[in-house]
C-alpha cells in the first residue's frame, strides 16, 4: 500500500476517497485514449468506462471471480444477480421508476436531466433481449451487440480494455477494494462525469445506448484472465 492509499484511509471521510478514486478513474480513461495530438474518441472513451462498471458488477455480484474463472472469456454468462444490481427485479421498468440503488436509477441521478432527459435512455427490456438473442454471434467475440450507428461503434474491443485496465483500476480502488458496491458505485459515477463531458460531442441517445448496451452486456461477458492470457501467448509461441 503506497502513501496515497494510506493517507485515504486515515485522513479522508468516506465521501472525500471516493470522490478522488472517482477522479483518478476518469482520468485514467481519458489518459489512456488520449492521441498524440491530444484528442480523445468520445464512443472509446464511453465503452472503456462502461467496461470498467461492467467489471465491477461482476465483482458486486460476486458469482464467480472476475480474476481467476474457468469459464472461456468472451463467453456469456447469465446472472440474475447482474440483473439486479443493474435494474432491479422489473427490466420493464422506466428509468424513472428504477430504483435508486440500482446502477442505471444511480446513473440517472448522477446525469443532468437537462443535458440526458429520460427519454434518451434505451428502454432495459429490449437491451436486455438484444444481448440474448445476439448469443452465440461468432462475430460478437469480445464484445457485444450494439444499437448504435456503424459511425459510433468502439475501435477498441470492451474485452480488451477490461483487461488492460483492470490492474489500474485496481490499484484506484484499493482503499474500498473490501466493499465492491461502493466499487461499482464509483465507476458507475465516473461513466456518468465522462458522459457529461461528451455530451455536446455525441447524439445523447447515442451516448447513453453506448454505455448502457456496454455496461449491460460486458457483465454477462466473462473476462479475459491473467491465467487465460498466458496460454493463449504459450499456444500462439508453439
Amino acid at each position: 500500500m503506497g502513501f496515497f492509499d494510506r493517507w485515504l484511509g486515515t485522513n479522508s471521510s468516506p465521501e472525500a476517497a471516493d470522490k478522488v478514486a472517482r477522479q483518478r478513474l476518469v482520468e485514467m480513461v481519458l489518459g489512456a485514449l488520449r492521441d498524440p495530438s491530444g484528442r480523445i474518441r468520445v464512443e472509446d472513451a464511453i465503452s472503456v468506462a462502461a467496461t470498467i462498471v461492467a467489471e465491477r458488477c461482476i465483482d458486486a455480484a460476486g458469482d464467480y471471480s472476475m480474476r481467476d474463472h474457468t469459464f472461456a472469456p468472451g463467453s456469456r454468462v447469465f446472472s440474475d444477480r447482474v440483473n439486479q444490481l443493474i435494474c432491479g427485479d422489473d427490466a420493464a421498468a422506466t428509468v424513472e421508476t428504477l430504483p435508486a440503488s440500482t446502477v442505471l436509477g444511480h446513473l440517472r441521478r448522477r446525469l443532468d436531466p437537462g443535458t440526458y432527459r429520460n427519454a434518451d435512455f434505451p428502454a432495459m427490456r429490449l437491451v436486455i433481449q438484444s444481448f440474448a438473442a445476439g448469443t452465440g454471434d461468432a462475430n460478437d467475440w469480445g464484445k457485444v451487440p450494439l444499437s448504435v450507428p456503424t459511425e459510433h461503434l468502439p475501435w477498441i474491443l470492451p474485452l480488451q480494455a477490461g483487461y488492460e485496465t483492470r490492474a489500474q483500476v485496481d490499484g484506484i480502488l484499493r482503499p474500498m477494494r473490501d466493499d465492491p458496491p461502493r466499487c461499482l458505485r464509483i465507476a458507475t459515477e465516473a461513466l456518468a462525469e465522462i458522459l457529461m463531458m461528451v455530451a455536446t460531442s455525441i447524439d445523447r441517445r447515442h451516448a447513453l445506448a453506448l454505455a448502457v448496451e456496454t455496461l449491460h452486456g460486458m457483465s454477462k461477458t466473462a473476462p479475459m484472465t491473467e491465467k487465460a492470457m498466458s496460454e493463449a501467448q504459450r499456444g500462439a509461441r508453439r
